[in-house]
């Protein structure tokens, strides 16, 4: 699948300006950044942040209503848009941001919220992505509602999500951005991350928490 020109650029400024689509393979590393502050970063840090996490009530896993913006209660919010029917990329992220959190220190874990939000909710209902995430990675927060609200919340922090692709079997993809968005304490998107292996994405974990 060919990656799409998105709008997460206009979010973060000139630093990035595609968005990987799903199905997507290569690997871009991760460079090191340092802050103002004097930290390294692994991902894109967002000086002072960014576009803040979309105010939208959707629906978790339990069947119960999550807003975005407000029900998250630790320090540190990791959010990941896609799907469980997608064939190679979301498993692979989804697993690291899960492996890079297990990692953290026993007394920071409780201080991130890791959530995907589903790109193909036609197909994703409440228990179809609980019984996903009971395979993935239980602490997750998944969640799922109406397509226009979700692509219009992705949209505001640059994730673009496009209409379903037929495919030969008769099934479909779903094409989407897939960075990784890290939201601080204020709740204003403070990295960016793609394509990176766990052992960095946990030393930016970290910081998230500590920013």
């Amino acid at each position: 699948m060919i990656a799409r020109r998105g709008v997460l650029g206009a979010v973060l400024g000139a630093g990035v300006a595609v968005l990987a689509g799903c199905g997507t393979g290569g690997s871009a590393g991760s460079p090191v950044q340092i802050d103002a502050a004097g930290a390294e970063w692994h991902g894109t840090h967002l000086q002072g942040g960014a576009n803040p996490l979309p105010e939208v009530v959707l629906t978790d896993q339990d069947g119960n209503p999550y807003n975005l913006a407000k029900d998250p209660t630790t320090k540190a919010v990791v959010v990941f848009f896609g799907y469980t029917n997608c064939p190679d990329v979301c498993p692979g992220i989804m697993a690291d941001m899960a492996t890079a959190k297990r990692r953290l220190p026993e007394d920071l874990q409780d201080d991130l919220t890791l959530i995907v939000v589903t790109t193909d909710p036609a197909r994703d209902t409440p228990e179809a992505l609980k019984e996903y995430l009971r395979r993935v990675d239980e602490s997750f927060i998944g969640l799922t509602g109406d397509l226009e609200e979700i692509k219009a919340a992705a949209m505001t922090v640059g994730i673009d999500i496009a209409e379903g692709k037929q495919l030969p079997s008769g099934g479909y993809e779903v094409d989407h951005g897939t960075y990784i968005l890290g939201f601080g304490e204020d709740r204003k998107m403070q990295v960016v991350w793609n394509e990176i292996p766990p052992g960095d994405l946990r030393e930016d974990y970290e910081r998230l928490i500590a920013a």
